[in-house]
């Protein structure tokens, strides 16, 4: 063999000892270090090894199936995770779109500047919730006096423009379960619940049969993975190639599977 001929080969082995052995991209991904079920359950900065919200699975099947990256987890506060995120101290969030967000980070938009939606790790509808009599005095709200109904809002939610005029008065509470406690005992009128992943109608409320969600929702919002400005400017290969695994997989039943265990 000539000495061409094995500087060639040396060559290609040396390629395919570093494609083999390249190391991964760390992605540190932030999330909220409060419980919002179904999408990231437990407290703390601690990340649940067992259970730890459907969130967090989607992006453990992600990290598994792409060789190209490595996700590592870290929580905070949502603020502090937003702030992290503008000056790149985290790699991504999983957040709605807000106008003005895109300055602090990198959303999956096309050429002509619009959000590509199949790219999003999940799609929620919300609705209001209440019993019967609720339901049959809120269709016919326009005769009540200005708030008129007490409702619970658990971190995490939020009423969107269209309820902003609602005769509601509103009580936050710091978790889902709290709200629903407070509903179930009668203290407030109503609360709202996830009504709808995808187009599969669901709810996550675990007590009384009678509390049924009032459709359409009032809002439905994607979530999406994004990332700050400087790993996307280093890894935009990379975050194409996240964004179109989540776009092939069905996180649908993966959110389904928490808010059913949530129910029982």
């Amino acid at each position: 063999m000539s000495i061409s001929s094995l500087n060639y080969l040396f060559i290609i082995i040396l390629m395919f000892s570093s494609a083999v052995f390249a190391k991964p991209q760390t992605l540190l991904f932030c999330y909220e270090d409060k419980d919002i079920a179904p999408m990231f359950l437990g407290v703390g900065q601690e990340v649940p090894i067992d259970k730890p919200g459907a969130s967090i699975e989607v992006l453990r099947k992600l990290d598994a199936e792409l060789d190209s990256v490595k996700v590592e987890f870290v929580r905070k506060p949502w603020r502090r995770c937003l702030n992290d995120l503008e000056f790149n101290k985290v790699d991504a969030v999983i957040a709605s779109y807000r106008q003005g967000r895109e300055r602090i980070a990198a959303y999956p938009f096309n050429e002509k500047g619009d959000l590509q939606s199949q790219f999003a790790v999940s799609r929620f509808s919300s609705c209001l919730i209440g019993n019967s009599k609720f339901h049959k005095e809120w269709h016919s709200r326009e005769v009540f006096q200005n708030k008129a109904f007490t409702i619970a809002i658990p971190n995490g939610y939020g009423l969107n423009s269209t309820l902003k005029d609602e005769p509601l008065f509103i009580h936050n509470t710091f978790s889902k379960a709290k709200a629903f406690e407070l509903l179930d005992k009668g203290v407030v009128q109503a609360s709202v619940d996830l009504c709808k992943v995808d187009d599969l109608n669901v709810s996550s409320y675990p007590h009384n049969k009678n509390v049924k969600a009032i459709y359409p929702p009032y809002e439905t919002t994607n979530g999406y993975l994004i990332f700050s400005k400087q790993f996307y400017t280093e890894n935009s290969a990379l975050s194409l190639e996240m964004w179109q695994w989540l776009s092939r997989f069905d996180s649908a039943p993966v959110y389904v599977k928490y808010l059913q265990a949530f129910e029982q």
